[in-house]
């Protein structure tokens, strides 16, 4: 089954210090991923860089198996990435299914 969103060889770097280097990941129908790791793995990057909030510095980005530069947030949720971040930015009085829904219900998208 071809991934729907995939990073391959993927490189982040800020200046010269790696978030992360040479990452292949991949998503495919169905799948949840959790991304663990030491605190300065490069975890939240990498989401950030799947969501459009960053780009890579090397390597490629694909959805559905063409190659892709997410420049925005917005645009990754035009493309229908959307990204559940860790942490206290959620509306606790919600579900994580609502909260998810938000945002784009926000963005009119």
């Amino acid at each position: 089954m071809q991934p729907i969103l995939e990073i391959r060889n993927g490189t982040k770097l800020f200046g010269r210090i790696p978030a992360f280097q040479e990452v292949d990941f991949a998503v495919s129908p169905g799948e949840v991923h959790a991304i663990l790791g030491e605190n300065g793995a490069g975890k939240s990057t990498l989401t950030k860089v799947l969501a459009g909030v960053y780009k890579l510095t090397s390597g490629e980005m694909l959805l559905n198996g063409t190659p892709v530069q997410l420049s925005t947030p917005a645009e990754g949720l035009k493309q229908g990435v959307v990204m559940v971040y860790q942490g206290t930015n959620l509306v606790p009085s919600m579900t994580v299914a609502q909260n998810i829904y938000l945002v784009p219900t926000f963005l009119g998208t």
